[in-house]
């Protein structure tokens, strides 16, 4: 009456289909979180500077310019060529402006574009959760008002696009730490 079929090839073939199906749920899992931000780089980077009036100079400043990092993602990054500028304005009598932009700028060259060596290895590293502060120190004229501090760093060492970050800080006596 009825026909009996051996169910052994059908066992085999529905875990052969099991295990592709496991190994495809694995790839697009892996995919996701690679495709996501959950790999990418989440780092906030802000720059901050505190001045300090040395006591026995009048005319010179100390200016402790720091680099403030946080990792707000998933996995460790690595910061690379992180570099620093400190400019000031040519003279406050005349404020000069680009045309095309209508941005002020800051002419005297206080530190070329330096790159900070890390105490260790070839970059810096934050992990994830963390903030972390780098500083670089230099020294100001005492007639410096305003300094504009650019600074940037690279995710990749072979440098694909930096981040960047630029700010302006008071050297007057209100800012002085």
């Amino acid at each position: 009456m009825f026909l009996e079929l051996p169910l052994e090839p059908f066992k085999n073939w529905v875990q052969i289909a099991a295990s592709a199906a496991s190994i495809l749920a694995l790839a697009a899992a892996a995919f996701w979180f690679f495709r996501t931000s959950k790999a990418k780089q989440r780092i906030q980077f802000d720059l901050d500077c505190k001045i300090y009036p040395l006591a026995h100079n009048s005319k010179k400043r100390v200016a402790e310019i720091q680099f403030c990092f946080e990792n707000k993602g998933f996995v460790e990054h690595r910061i690379y060529n992180l570099s620093v500028s400190v400019h000031s304005l040519e003279s406050e009598g005349e404020l000069n402006t680009k045309e095309q932009t209508g941005e002020l700028q800051f002419k005297h060259r206080i530190l070329a574009r330096t790159q900070l060596v890390p105490p260790v290895g070839k970059y810096y590293f934050i992990r994830p959760g963390i903030r972390q502060v780098v500083t670089h120190i230099v020294p100001l004229d005492a007639n410096d008002s305003v300094i504009r501090v650019t600074a940037g760093f690279y995710y990749l060492e072979r440098r694909a696009y930096p981040h960047t970050a630029r700010r302006i800080f008071s050297t007057g006596p209100a800012n002085l730490t």
